[in-house]
């Protein structure tokens, strides 16, 4: 069997059985999904805790991953995505990727 997905096609399996909700939430859930990510990263952080922090962030890419999934892509359909967004906007970019965050909004 392949997995399209590597190391996170097992965070995509996981949530197999949740798939006819994932289905049915709108883009708010997911906005805020990732916002209590972050703010458990924080804390984390906060307390030196390295490992928990990197927990929270595989967390970030689980709700980006049924975020897809409420969009309806596959895996496969996940991975082509990547890697055509990586070669096509970010290699040979990411200093000009990170001036504009600076730029447009001052991050």
């Amino acid at each position: 069997m392949t997995k399209p997905l590597g190391p996170f096609q097992d965070i995509w399996d996981a949530w197999i059985e949740a798939e006819q909700e994932i289905a049915q939430k709108p883009l708010s859930h997911f906005e805020r999904a990732t916002l209590i990510q972050f703010e458990e990263l924080r804390e984390h952080l906060a307390h030196g805790d390295r490992q928990a922090a990197a927990r929270e962030l595989i967390d970030v890419v689980s709700v980006a991953l049924n975020h897809l999934r409420n969009l309806g892509f596959t895996p496969e359909e996940i991975a082509e995505l990547a890697k055509s967004r990586a070669h096509d906007r970010m290699q040979g970019q990411a200093k000009t990727i990170l001036e504009k965050y600076r730029t447009n909004y001052g991050i």
